[in-house]
């Protein structure tokens, strides 16, 4: 008999549903058939049950009463002769970890690899990372640990997010209920491929759109094929994945500039259908796939495929991408996110507006209900645009989600700058959640300016929630008209002011009152 029962693929064995939501369960059967749907728990209690119609194209969507945290249950789908049964079901928290290369980074390539694979497992961390897929069609890119529920000890924990581990590692033992972290990411992705065309069809953001029709403008049709698959070959061939793997560990300058030369003049996929980058092409191939899967909230790093050209509309992009994944979901879950780390150059990545995405990025939190953002100016790398130390990434997200979703009463925001006033020779800037203010390295990026001529502070000093900022006395002995600070606002700098949690100060620049 033709089986015709299937489930979408979030569903299988080791799974965590989203407690204290209502649950959808869909996927396909025979057009027309009933499809049932029952979650049972370790003894084999009903907990809920529902039921739903396929329609004529033999789709169907059932929605479940939600559940308290639970473990150890069975999900069982049945359509006339037909079931499936899935086993080992969590009910807990899923976060959603997206992004691009710095969510998706690998554990195996974080600083404290070694350690973390010989940690012992939390069995009530599962994982799930979905499949790359850029087009329909497309077999799916980086296979290795995807398409399926994990936990630390399968093979798939090394090719797992790095801060989205840490994350739930950190958060689990507190809210003491099964955490499942899905990663949906993909690095070098811009927010523009993670949200519909319908997002972006505004006057703000329809340049996005524009560039992508000006791209394919008279390009035929099979020769736009041909290329983008014979680079999709050479791409996902073992032998380019080798050769490039190694920049992921971290190189120095002389070591990428070789890579170059070595490189110069391999395929890359052009702009167009197949390529993963274009305007909701990731939307479309991977994001839509997880809708309605309730989820607790969004973990997010991105923002350097934005910089450049795009950088002075990134708040509205990105506000526009959170607020269109909510509406998707009908759910106003919490969004939280990294602010871009320091970082100059790496292959032919520059840094362009750096500065000015970090400010986006913080506007974002400042208006948008629920969004927190959390700064990592003090583990950056000149010439690695992956900071390796993810294991501390994945710790600031936390803080924000305990602090913030799950209302413990801690201190979990970055110190943000609130007033900086000037009298005999020093600068007094007070903060915001600038508890146990404390420097902890020197080299921090601090930036006077006094009627147009630049000054570097003679002393730095971290005294109760204040700093306090001496100026040299050449400084401090002119007729002083106007005066400017800057805190890491540059497009590489650094800030080793850091507050009781060791969350170091978000950039800023703002004029001295005298």
């Amino acid at each position: 008999m033709k089986k015709e029962l299937s489930v979408a693929m979030l569903f299988c064995d080791g799974m965590v549903l989203q407690r204290d939501k209502e649950i959808s369960i869909w996927g396909t059967a025979a057009p027309s058939t009933t499809v049932s749907a029952s979650i049972s728990d370790a003894n084999g209690n009903v907990l809920t049950d529902g039921k739903a119609e396929a329609t004529t194209d033999g789709n169907y969507m059932i929605k479940c009463s939600a559940l308290s945290a639970n473990r150890d249950c069975t999900l069982s789908i049945t359509a006339a002769e037909e079931s499936i049964t899935i086993s080992d079901v969590m009910i807990g928290d899923i976060w959603l970890a997206g992004g691009q290369s710095n969510m998706e980074f690998f554990m195996k390539y974080d600083k404290d690899w070694e350690s973390l694979k010989n940690e012992p497992s939390n069995p009530n961390i599962r994982m799930f990372n979905v499949p790359q897929v850029a087009f329909e069609g497309h077999t799916t890119h980086s296979p290795e640990g995807r398409g399926y529920w994990f936990t630390k000890e399968d093979n798939g924990f090394q090719f797992f997010s790095a801060p989205g581990y840490a994350f739930a590692k950190n958060i689990q033992p507190t809210i003491d209920v099964p955490v499942g972290i899905i990663g949906c990411n993909w690095g070098g992705s811009s927010a523009c491929t993670w949200v519909s065309r319908d997002v972006l069809n505004t006057p703000e953001l329809d340049y996005y759109l524009k560039e992508y029709d000006d791209a394919i403008a008279g390009i035929d049709e099979e020769v736009l094929r041909k290329n983008s698959m014979e680079a999709w070959a050479f791409e996902e061939s073992a032998q380019h994945g080798a050769d490039f793997e190694p920049l992921m560990y971290g190189r120095d300058r002389d070591w990428q500039e070789q890579f170059l030369k070595d490189h110069a003049g391999e395929p890359v996929v052009p702009m167009g259908p197949y390529n993963f980058n274009r305007p909701a092409g990731l939307y479309t191939h991977m994001l839509r796939k997880l809708i309605p899967y309730a989820i607790k909230g969004v973990i997010w790093y991105q923002g350097e495929s934005d910089c450049g050209g795009r950088s002075h509309t990134y708040h509205t992009l990105f506000s526009a991408l959170i607020n269109s994944w909510r509406k998707e979901w009908n759910d106003d879950f919490p969004f939280i996110f990294v602010q871009l780390a320091p970082f100059g150059k790496w292959l032919e990545c520059g840094n362009d507006d750096y500065k000015i995405v970090r400010s986006k990025q913080e506007h974002v939190a400042e208006t948008v209900k629920d969004a927190y953002v959390t700064s990592i100016m003090d583990i950056g790398s000149y010439y690695d645009i992956h900071p390796k130390t993810k294991q501390e990434v994945g710790r600031r997200l936390a803080l924000l989600a305990l602090g913030h979703v799950y209302n413990q009463n801690i201190l979990c925001d970055s110190p943000k700058f609130t007033t900086a006033t000037y009298k005999s020779g020093q600068i007094i800037v007070t903060f915001k959640h600038a508890d146990g203010l404390h420097i902890s390295n020197t080299g921090s990026t601090i930036v006077i300016e006094i009627d147009g001529w630049k000054y570097e502070p003679s002393k730095v000093e971290a005294i109760d929630d204040r700093l306090v900022i001496t100026l040299p006395q050449d400084a401090a002995a002119r007729d002083i008209t106007s005066m400017n600070l800057s805190i890491g606002y540059d497009d590489y700098a650094t800030i080793y002011i850091l507050n009781s949690q060791d969350l170091c100060v978000l950039p800023f620049t703002t004029s001295v009152r005298l």
